[in-house]
């Protein structure tokens, strides 16, 4: 590791001053605790899938979350008994109470953030540290340049290194030196595990629907019915056997709306009297969300509810995805912005800025080989983000069992 003398002066700086008041924390209690920061461009949600990956790994395992904002972030995703904290300034008489208290066993840096009083002192620990998820673009490689002995030195200080791409990865080495060890892992992104559904239940509704166009509308809430209903109108136009299984956002509206589909006309059954979408069934009313991973695979084509207006809530886009439904979805992401920006940029779902562009797009996908190609893209863009996760999850477990065995000896 090179001496940087622009680290030892930042670090004497650090120094400075007194601890101040502590701040009241949670018991960290006992076993192995995985520290996880989120640094500069890393995303809470995607954390929170890593965690429960790693749980999945190594049951025993315990988190504590930090960020770069003055408030403790939601452990809202993460396992039961995640602890968050607010991470000191980057002082050491106030990161030393903090490594004191929560004594972590390993932590992981997500993001770009470097803080090099953090780093420094948790090597000296001799806590394990990885650097995963960093994105370093020209204009953060620049700030950079004029300490690059500080950054090298810092950069040499962690166990592992996992970039977003080959460019941070090039990035990295102009800053550290070619005999720094970057691994390309891309980008831990948020996805779902697939929805699990009943075989032989989908196997009977295959059968039952045979070649007819089915599309799915999951979440719906009563404002974007008519849209809905008005697409499917103008969609069996040009497909009279096409079908629309509709779940709405509320149960209990169940009911009503096969009634009122059924007084417009219109042939309904409602899922909750174990009716079937028998051959002259217009409109299947699915009302809960216990079947939707059923759903999601009878579906070629997803309409997400709860993204035409504001102030919908909406479910997570990634679970079509997982299960090869393409995806369609209005101009408002509610909870879910990161997901929908990742998907359209992958070019594995259609935004539909108003209901008459739904009533569009659902009649253009009734073409089978438009339908796949979204539904592929979403697949892959799903897969993908789960692949890096169970790669990092299995860098920070050897990660672990090194620094376990280092201590041991």
């Amino acid at each position: 590791m090179g001496r940087s003398l622009a680290l030892a002066l930042y670090l004497m700086a650090a120094a400075r001053g007194g601890p101040g008041p502590l701040p009241p924390r949670a018991d960290r209690g006992d076993g192995v605790l995985v520290w996880l920061h989120l640094g500069q461009g890393a995303v809470l949600r995607s954390l929170a899938q890593l965690s429960r990956q790693l749980v999945r790994e190594r049951p025993d395992l315990r988190f504590l979350i930090t960020s770069e904002d003055t408030q403790a972030p939601n452990a809202g995703g993460f396992p039961a008994g995640t602890l968050t904290d607010v991470l000191p300034p980057d002082r050491l008489p106030v990161l030393r109470p903090f490594l004191d208290h929560w004594r972590p066993d390993l932590l992981l840096l997500a993001g770009s953030s470097l803080p090099p009083a953090l780093i420094a002192e948790v090597h000296e620990r001799r806590i394990p540290l990885v650097l995963a998820d960093i994105r370093l673009t020209p204009g953060a490689a620049a700030h950079w340049r004029w300490r690059r002995g500080m950054a090298g030195s810092l950069l040499a200080r962690f166990d592992r290194i996992l970039a977003q791409d080959p460019d941070t990865a090039a990035r990295l080495h102009a800053i550290g030196g070619r005999l720094l060890h970057v691994d390309v892992a891309g980008r831990i992104e948020e996805t779902t595990e697939p929805l699990s559904g009943n075989e032989a239940e989908r196997a009977a509704l295959a059968e039952l629907l045979q070649t007819r166009p089915v599309w799915l509308a999951v979440a719906c809430p009563e404002a974007e019915e008519e849209a809905v209903l008005a697409a499917h109108a103008h969609a069996m136009r040009l497909a009279h056997r096409m079908l629309l299984i509709l779940v709405p956002a509320d149960p209990s509206r169940g009911p009503g709306i096969a009634e009122r589909i059924t007084r417009d006309g219109w042939t309904a059954a409602l899922r909750a009297r174990d009716e079937e979408p028998e051959p002259e069934v217009q409109v299947f009313v699915a009302d809960g969300e216990s079947e939707l991973g059923l759903w999601y695979r009878l579906s070629p084509v997803t309409f997400m509810g709860g993204t035409l207006a504001p102030g919908g809530g909406g479910r997570s886009p990634f679970e079509p995805a997982a299960l090869g439904s393409a995806i369609l979805h209005g101009p408002h992401p509610g909870p879910y912005p990161d997901a929908y920006a990742r998907l359209t940029e992958a070019r594995a779902a259609r935004l539909v800025p108003t209901p008459a562009a739904l009533a569009d797009a659902v009649a253009d996908l009734i073409a089978p080989d438009k339908a796949a190609t979204l539904a592929h893209n979403a697949w892959a863009a799903s897969s993908g983000g789960a692949e890096v996760t169970e790669r990092v999850a299995e860098v920070v477990l050897s990660t672990l069992r090194a620094g376990a065995g280092k201590a041991a000896a």
